[in-house]
């Protein structure tokens, strides 16, 4: 009997599988008729996690960002989730609550299968992805954590010489990222996060529609100009009046398995105010949105722009602060204990006009005189929304998988010219 007990006492000791044997040895000796936690549906759970971890850090990366940023909280969930999975059992709990993650490691497993098949390949979406935990080689990585991590594919490690050679390391995680800007190295490890979009709308936006057109900040006056592209179209559309703005949803992907939100302000409202409730209130903004009763037209700016920077900052502003600083934190994922000097990520997108489908011919006759006679009379949406849609002045934008909310990147639009 001495064998199962020892083996117990060590899952314990190192927070691993400890609930599941113990669940699984009561049950098994005692029977029970309890419904295993671990073959519910936790969809519904996952997509309020994500939702709970990143309504906060969007508008702290905004902040740092002067309002013109991309980002990716998706996958800066995934690599503390997997730091967190080698953190001693006196801290782990802790940093499960700031990652809204359940105690019940088999339900954690569920959540990271469902976080790690949402960007399913496909010609219609590109979603380039590199993502590692970067240490000295002076550390010996736990090989029970790097396996795990490995297999579920949470988290790539890899090594490099940060203490002895700091200049070629930088050179080497600059090629990783794909960026020219200077990376700085502080302890003894970094994580580094690269996301590269480009995505097929469902339905095209009309090359012949692009226009060169005035771009406006918040007090209306003109900044710049931007290509227009626009399209006339039913879509789900929502005033959300406690944020001032009305938001469109724009099916990506074939079968519109990718959404895109953009919201814009219906007044007076400044940017950053609505910045500061907009993934927070991500869950009402879905239940708000009323598909149009007849075509809406919908102009948006065609762009590309990329953001690279440490977003430790900003999750250290959120209450995200062991990982960087308490040696628990990652106690069993390497010895001596990784503590990153930082998260560097670098997310780039591009939102043209292509699509899976063809731009909706506009039709001609008495029936396209009788629906544009309806356009112009009522969408069906509250009369805040208007006829129209029209991203002219900044902008806020977030990517979701259709299915679960997930959020794949967001961030704001407010300088044409700015990179």
């Amino acid at each position: 009997m001495r064998l199962p007990v020892v083996v117990i006492a060590l899952c314990i000791a190192h927070g691993v599988y400890s609930q599941n044997i113990l669940g699984d040895l009561f049950g098994n000796v005692f029977g029970g008729g309890k419904t295993d936690p671990c073959s519910k549906d936790v969809t519904d759970n996952y997509r309020k996690a994500q939702n709970d971890f990143y309504k906060a850090l969007y508008a702290k990366v905004a902040a740092r960002s002067d309002n013109h940023f991309v980002f990716s909280p998706f996958t800066i969930w995934l690599s503390l989730s997997a730091l967190a999975e080698g953190a001693d059992p006196s801290i782990q709990n802790e940093l499960f609550t700031s990652l809204s993650l359940p105690r019940e490691k088999c339900i954690r497993n569920n959540y990271y299968d469902i976080a790690l098949h949402i960007e399913g390949p496909g010609r219609d979406v590109s979603l380039d992805r590199r993502r590692s935990l970067i240490l000295d080689e002076g550390l010996m990585v736990n090989p029970t954590w790097a396996k795990f991590v490995k297999d579920s594919g949470l988290l790539d490690v890899a090594f490099a010489p940060i203490k002895a050679n700091p200049d070629a390391t930088s050179q080497r995680l600059k090629q990783f990222l794909a960026t020219r800007s200077n990376i700085v190295l502080r302890g003894n490890s970094v994580l580094l996060d690269s996301l590269d979009y480009h995505g097929l709308w469902t339905t095209a936006f009309a090359d012949s529609s692009i226009y060169r057109a005035p771009f406006f900040n918040d007090m209306g006056q003109q900044i710049g100009t931007v290509d227009m592209m626009k399209i006339k179209k039913r879509v789900r559309l929502a005033h959300v009046p406690f944020m001032s703005t009305k938001v469109v949803e724009l099916p990506v992907g074939a079968d519109g398995r990718y959404t895109m939100l953009i919201a814009v302000s219906t007044g007076n409202n400044i940017l950053k105010n609505a910045i500061n409730m907009f993934l927070g209130s991500i869950f009402e903004i879905f239940s708000a949105l009323q598909l149009s009763v007849v075509p809406v037209e919908i102009t948006i700016p065609r762009f590309a722009m990329s953001s690279e920077f440490d977003v430790k900052p900003a999750l250290e502003d959120v209450g995200i602060t062991q990982f960087w600083r308490d040696p628990a934190a990652t106690s069993y994922v390497s010895h001596p204990p990784a503590m990153p000097g930082g998260l560097i990520q670098r997310v780039s997108v591009k939102l043209d006009s292509n699509g899976v489908e063809p731009t909706p011919s506009s039709g001609k006759g008495i029936f396209s005189g009788l629906v544009d006679m309806a356009t112009n009379t009522a969408t069906g949406i509250a009369s805040a929304v208007g006829h129209n849609f029209i991203a002219d002045r900044p902008f806020m934008f977030a990517l979701f998988d259709t299915r679960t909310h997930t959020c794949l990147f967001a961030g704001a639009f407010s300088r044409p010219h700015g990179r």
